[in-house]
């Protein structure tokens, strides 16, 4: 007899495989066929994940055919099953499947809006944390780069392609007219969480720059040094007062650097 987890490990693998025979030498117990009782948990095991892609991307969906899109998920399955035990976090590297598929070369539009698609997963699944208000740093001396944290939920894409456009046009019911959709056409995406619902906004070139660097902790100096570059006309203060007002700054840290000098100072 095998060891537990060597057992649990091969019939995980069957499950997912096209080839069962190994596991199915195993399941003798019984007078059933051991492929015939394989098969119903592999067929289980497809539909499940199936059903969970077609939950992420259901845009993606409209824009292939459904009975394309079943081809295409069986296929993501069997050469990347799942990882991890939790289904939120499946489907990561389904954009980039579907960018490689030869079907859908002359068709990129598809996998850019499941990378939207698959980012508005992901936000959904991040934590929320409590926005501030502006007002409440009326009287605190930040220093000249303060670190503004935003939420973590907050993803920031850039497509050459109208992925924002195409997503919005398919949260209407009835029929929408693809290719007036589907249009070569640079969008910067930002979108979060909020509440149980994700916000999507455009951005362009010098917020999308300013963003990127608070997100990633450089400080409202160089943020704005990145923005002002791209842009000379760029509004701080309009920047900051968006960014509050959509609940986005969870908090402003005194830059290290501020705390050190002061302390020398006193």
């Amino acid at each position: 007899m095998l060891p537990l987890e060597h057992l649990q490990t091969t019939m995980a693998r069957s499950v997912l495989s096209t080839d069962p025979t190994i596991a199915a030498r195993l399941l003798t117990a019984g007078s059933a066929d051991p492929l015939g009782r394989l098969r119903i948990y592999q067929n289980n095991t497809r539909s499940s994940l199936t059903a969970v892609l077609m939950a992420v991307f259901p845009v993606t969906v409209r824009l292939v055919d459904e009975r394309f899109f079943r081809y295409a998920a069986s296929e993501f399955i069997r050469r990347h099953p799942p990882t991890e035990s939790r289904l939120a976090r499946y489907g990561a590297g389904f954009p980039r499947f579907l960018k490689s598929t030869d079907t859908l070369s002359d068709m990129p539009i598809v996998a850019e809006t499941a990378r939207l698609e698959w980012a508005i997963a992901e936000a959904l699944d991040a934590p929320s944390s409590q926005p501030r208000s502006l007002a409440e740093y009326d009287n605190t001396e930040l220093g000249p780069s303060p670190d503004i944290v935003l939420q973590p939920s907050l993803r920031l894409i850039i497509s050459h392609w109208s992925i924002l456009s195409v997503w919005t046009a398919h949260q209407q019911e009835g029929p929408v007219d693809q290719n007036s959709a589907w249009t070569r056409r640079p969008e910067r995406v930002a979108l979060w969480r909020s509440g149980d619902n994700v916000r999507l906004a455009l951005l362009d070139r010098a917020s999308l720059a300013f963003w990127h660097s608070l997100k990633h902790g450089l400080g409202l100096e160089h943020a704005t040094g990145r923005a002002l570059a791209l842009d000379p006309a760029f509004d701080l203060v309009s920047a900051l007062m968006r960014l509050f007002g959509d609940g986005l700054v969870t908090n402003v840290r005194v830059a290290a650097n501020f705390l050190s000098n002061t302390w020398r100072q006193s």
